[in-house]
């Protein structure tokens, strides 16, 4: 049986609310912590899960949420199974923005594009808002880096008339070893890289051991890359600052040229995470767009549609300017051409 949680007062579903960070009937208005609800509840039972067949995605939901179209690629035609065996989180960031306040702030998003068409401002239309826990791991690394660099060191000397200068040139390395805490690599195929990259950082303040709770009203994919295949991404994510921290040790030179640098890497730590995204989906002039937005600040990325005039006329404008600015410059006599 799959999991739900039940309101303490007129047994409707409870779902989790973002704003408040509270268990929501939106049956009678009651609401209850969510450890509250995951010790009523239990923790144990099976999920939905959707498999997508236009991308492959695999959707966990709770036993409440409907999730009848893909939130990634917009597929309706998703098949139901369950999840067998244990599958679970060992932390989770909550939703910190609801359904609402996300559509109020795409729609802020659509007036800041230059190049947008204003008919677009006004006539968008939001097919789907789809709030996505999406599986990341979050690595502890500990890494050697050793460093070979080429420094000089300028000194000049006056002796009556003349200036003499000096330049001392040195061999520099240094060996040292450097832990970063936490370092995220999304584990869906199905999220671009560069977009879970932009939609960084997330508050791991905020960040909870998962209960059961915190899916409820929501859906969440499950991880395609384990902790070990994943680890690559990782390393290098933080090869340059490791590096960079011990360049920044060779201090008290003039110059400094590092000629070779190697990493070695040891993970130390490894959790299954999840991270909270909205997933939204418009249409204009019959073609679809999608954009993520980062659940627990707000932060959007995705493109809007461009308007051709809009950029005609700003290039227009700019090159009619740089005319003017010309001209007067040849009647006032200050440029030749």
């Amino acid at each position: 049986m799959a999991q739900s949680f039940a309101c303490p007062s007129c047994g409707a579903p409870l779902a989790f609310d973002p704003e408040s960070g509270q268990m929501l009937c939106s049956h009678c208005g009651s609401s209850c912590g969510v450890e509250e609800a995951a010790a009523a509840g239990g923790e144990e039972g099976e999920l939905k899960v959707y498999h997508c067949s236009g991308c492959g995605a695999e959707i966990i939901t709770d036993e409440q949420t409907s999730a009848a179209v893909c939130s990634f690629c917009g597929t309706p035609n998703l098949v139901e199974s369950r999840l067998e065996g244990e599958w679970r989180p060992s932390q989770v960031i909550p939703f910190r923005i609801g359904k609402q306040k996300a559509k109020e702030l795409f729609r802020a998003w659509t007036k800041k594009g230059l190049f947008t068409p204003s008919v677009f401002r006004k006539h968008s239309v939001l097919e789907q808002v789809t709030g996505v826990y999406v599986p990341f791991w979050l690595y502890d690394l500990g890494v050697n880096v050793r460093v070979q660099a080429h420094a000089t060191r300028v000194r000049s000397i006056r002796t009556g008339d003349w200036q003499v200068t000096y330049t001392d040139h040195y061999r520099v390395s240094r060996d040292m070893d450097v832990d970063f805490d936490q370092v995220p690599a999304d584990a869906s195929v199905r999220m671009p890289d560069e977009v879970m990259d932009c939609l960084e950082p997330f508050r791991y303040e905020e960040m909870r051991s998962f209960r059961m709770p915190y899916l409820a009203g929501f859906c969440a994919e499950r991880y395609d890359l384990n902790g070990k295949e994943l680890a690559d991404r990782a390393e290098n994510k933080v090869r340059d600052a490791a590096v960079g921290e011990a360049r920044s040790t060779i201090s008290g030179y003039s110059t400094v040229n590092v000629e070779r640098a190697d990493t070695s890497f040891q993970i130390q730590k490894d959790d299954y995470v999840l991270f909270p995204v909205w997933m939204l989906t418009y249409r204009y002039q019959g073609k679809a767009y999608t954009l993520s937005m980062n659940g627990q600040t707000g932060k959007i990325v995705g493109s809007l549609p461009l308007s051709r005039g809009r950029i005609a006329a700003w290039f227009g404008g700019i090159t009619g300017g740089l005319w003017v600015v010309c001209l007067l410059g040849v009647l006032l006599g200050g440029i030749h051409i």
